[in-house]
């Protein structure tokens, strides 16, 4: 799949890996040119702009172009641009989007710990199995 392909706006998603850690987090793509470049609305956890610019993390966005219908692009590059006073994320992609299957992954929200439900709701290990902190 091409980035001219893209329709605008559609939902994203950004994974980030570093070692045996990684996080998913939504976005919305709001312009795409030249086949080479995505442009997103930034990611905020707790109203903080998330920044993905550090080294050595291994980044893929996956788009929906329909429901249940995702590509992804690997090895992707992104940096905060900033316009018109706002800031946005650019993603630089050298190669085209695969067909791909959503994250099972929840997205990041918060960094903030959730409280233990009580034991007669949920037991502790249910509720953490499937958390991404």
């Amino acid at each position: 799949m091409n980035v001219e392909d893209i329709p605008v706006p559609a939902m994203a998603t950004i994974k980030v890996s570093k070692e045996d850690k990684s996080a998913v987090f939504e976005t919305t793509v709001i312009q795409t040119t030249d086949n080479k470049y995505i442009y997103c609305m930034p990611v905020r956890v707790d109203k903080k702009l998330v920044n993905f610019e550090a080294k050595g993390m291994l980044k893929e966005l996956k788009i929906e172009f329909a429901p249940f219908e995702f590509y992804a692009w690997k090895n992707i590059s992104i940096i905060k641009f900033v316009e018109d006073g706002k800031s946005y994320l650019r993603i630089k992609t050298t190669t085209p989007g695969v067909k791909a299957m959503a994250w099972p992954d929840k997205p990041v929200t918060t960094q903030k710990k959730r409280r233990k439900e009580a034991p007669d709701k949920k037991p502790a290990d249910e509720a953490e199995a499937g958390s991404a902190e």
